[in-house]
């Protein structure tokens, strides 16, 4: 067994509540340094904690009640938080590296792990284990009804002081998949498409929507679109239909030929406005990465997963906008009353305008229009 290091305590490095033991931590709201939980919940100490929990920090990192996965990641955040406020109690007595025992979770217990060389630890564990045994752990509020308050403001503590992104899977969207062989297996084709959105089965033929050649600017008009598009669906991490109002409101806002039926005479013109509406949002957060991934998902989209289907993800983006504004159209079911949903309502994005049903109805006849036209008159336009 590994033995523990001395530490001299100095003014630097003591705790600053106790006065006694090393500051191994430091408060994420005030930063003073404290050395235990004890010392952190202590009354000299109470007004910052308590003002603290009561934040709205979920708003911060959009996570989402209603969202089966977003239910797994509190539950994976909970895990966490439980193993390191375990390892942090052990830390008081010897160093981490002498610990020998498994750091067991709630979800260990639940499944009947059991050891019987960590008693200690075990009893802490078990218990919570107990507690959430019969509980349906993708009900957010069920789950939270059952934490003592130590065990909520440990998971609120370590939202706010821990970059949950690192969690959270960066998305891959599902157009980056492309080749250019002459000749493509069936099975490799049939897997890049179950990662496509479906593509809609009602499209009409152009010809039944006019009679008129399409103009030159549509196809830019369309880029615009494509643009925002995009942007929009890496900006909510590929979680669009849980945010569907909130994501037809981010292309509406950042595509001018939606929302004000601009047209454009060029590729650059129909991607900068795009930017330039990125730029202008008080609610959208961009930065020059942003804008070239943007550049090169479009150039993606366009080129299609191989030569012979080029226009099947500006199918997929259109079919994926057309659904996603029907449900816009959709009121939202009114919020849970549960203890969780209270602390952490869902209101991740309270600046945004969102699109009002007469509106959505319009855009929704446009996206029919471009459908139609990416679908019959493609070639016409993009393929030379």
């Amino acid at each position: 067994m590994a033995s523990a290091k001395i530490v001299e305590l100095t003014e630097e490095n003591t705790c600053k509540i106790c006065d006694n033991a090393l500051g191994k931590y430091s408060c994420p709201k005030c930063n003073i340094l404290y050395c235990s939980l004890a010392c952190y919940q202590s009354s000299a100490h109470l007004e910052c904690s308590e003002t603290f929990y009561k934040d709205n920090v979920m708003s911060e990192h959009n996570l989402n009640k209603n969202d089966e996965e977003t239910k797994a990641k509190m539950l994976e955040i909970l895990q966490r938080t439980h193993e390191n406020n375990r390892i942090s109690l052990s830390d008081d007595t010897e160093s981490i590296e002498s610990i020998e025992c498994p750091a067991y979770s709630v979800f260990d217990f639940i499944n009947g792990t059991d050891d019987e060389e960590c008693d200690s630890d075990d009893e802490e564990v078990i218990d919570i284990g107990q507690r959430l045994n019969g509980v349906n752990l993708d009900d957010a509020d069920q789950v939270w009804e059952k934490l003592t308050e130590d065990e909520r403001q440990e998971f609120v503590a370590f939202l706010k002081s821990e970059d949950v992104a690192k969690l959270i899977p960066s998305w891959q969207p599902w157009w980056l998949y492309h080749d250019d062989s002459m000749v493509e297996e069936l099975d490799k084709e049939e897997e890049y498409k179950r990662n496509c959105p479906q593509i809609c089965g009602d499209i009409k033929d152009f010809a039944q929507i006019t009679s008129k050649q399409p103009a030159e600017c549509v196809k830019y008009n369309l880029i615009n679109i494509l643009c925002a598009y995009a942007f929009t669906a890496r900006f909510f991490n590929g979680d669009l239909e849980d945010f569907a109002a909130e994501a037809v409101a981010c292309t509406v806002t950042i595509s001018l030929t939606l929302r004000e039926a601009q047209n454009f005479d060029n590729f650059d013109m129909a991607v900068k406005s795009v930017e330039q509406q990125c730029i202008n949002s008080d609610w959208i957060v961009c930065d020059t990465e942003n804008i070239q991934t943007m550049r090169e998902d479009v150039d993606r989209i366009l080129r299609g997963p191989k030569k012979s289907d080029q226009n099947y993800y500006i199918l997929c983006a259109l079919s994926d906008l057309h659904r996603l504004m029907d449900r816009a159209m959709v009121p939202s079911p009114d919020e849970a009353s549960g203890a969780f949903s209270k602390m952490f309502p869902n209101s991740h994005f309270p600046s945004v305008k969102r699109e009002t049903p007469d509106k959505i109805a319009k855009y929704i006849k446009k996206i029919g229009y471009y459908l139609s036209y990416s679908k019959y008159r493609f070639a016409d336009h993009f393929i030379q």
